[in-house]
This record gives structure tokens, sequence and C-alpha cells, in this order.
């Protein structure tokens, strides 16, 4: 049986550092990476930060909603990785339900120290991790526990981060969607 899991959490997190440990671990595994659907869109993107990108974001989020359910139909593991929040995590709950398969969602919150340092070499300017960079942290930070599980990543390398998930996802504590 296939399963989905949601990798979410702020940029620095170390989203897709752990997405791919995990995928190493299994032989039929899929790593969807929304980045990579917003960099798709080539005209009329709205920075996903902003208000007015609601819509897009929520188009973004059953694309790759729809792309993990025909791999995970062709028993695939799905790793999913995205600056995914409550307003978005049901569009993906909704859009796997008729696949039936389990899905986690693991929400990874290292500290703001911790992010910063890992987003600084892939930041354009210092004013963009000043700005968007911690409003997203704390943005997180005000959710609070919304679902599945939340891992402190800060000071773990992204196996030992995976090795924490796939024993948070044995155990059901991550489990956001049965299979019925």
């Amino acid at each position: 049986m296939s399963h989905v899991v949601i990798i979410s959490g702020p940029s620095g997190a170390g989203k897709s550092s752990v997405a791919e440990a995990l995928c190493e671990r299994y032989d039929r595994t899929v790593h969807l990476e929304t980045d990579a659907l917003f960099r798709s869109v080539r005209m009329g993107l709205i920075n996903p930060m902003r208000p007015e990108s609601d819509r897009q974001n929520r188009m973004i989020a059953r694309a790759a909603a729809r792309a993990a359910s025909g791999f995970a139909e062709d028993l695939f593991a799905v790793f999913i990785d995205g600056v995914i929040g409550p307003h978005l995590l049901p569009i993906y709950i909704d859009e796997l339900r008729p696949v039936a398969v389990p899905v986690h969602f693991v929400l990874l919150m290292p500290s703001l120290e911790e992010t910063i340092r890992r987003v600084a070499p892939r930041a354009s300017t210092l004013r963009m991790i000043e700005a968007e960079h911690h409003a997203l942290h704390e943005q997180f930070e005000q959710y609070g526990r919304f679902a599945g599980c939340t891992i402190d990543n800060s000071g773990l390398t992204a196996d030992q981060t995976a090795d924490l998930i796939m024993e948070a996802c044995g155990r059901g504590d991550c489990l956001v969607a049965g299979t019925g």
C-alpha cells in the first residue's frame, strides 16, 4: 500500500532535503515540490506570500494533490513538500480521498535562527530574509499545532529528521486522512 506524506514548514525548515532522504528509503517514490509547480507558471504568477495569491495557491495545492493521487494509485510512496498551512491542507485531503491511501502531515519547525542560517546562502538579499522569511516563520508559529505532527528539527540532519518522521508516521501520529 502506498502512503502520502505532506511535509510543510517555513523556508529553511529542511522540507526538500528531508523529502529526498525519505525517498531514498523506498523502492518506488515520488518527491513533489510545490515550488516546482509555482516555477511552472510562466505568466501571471503572484508572489505566494501576497494576500491576493490565495486563488493561485489553492490551484497549486489542487495540482500537487492530483499528481500525488495518480502516483499513489500506481503504488508509489509520495512525499509532497511545500509551504502548506491550515487553509490549504483540506484541499490535499479532499483531492486524495478517492485514492483511499493514508495521508500524513508533518510540520517541520526549526528555530527562527536555524531557518535563517539555512536559507541565507540561497537568499537573493538580506532584506528577503528579514522580511518575508521572518513573517512566514512567525505565521507558522501563530498557526500552532493544526494537524498531524510537528517536529523541531533544529540541529538535526535530514536523515535524522527522516528517521523521526518514519517513526511518527509508523505510530500513526501524523495521520490526517485514513484509508476509507
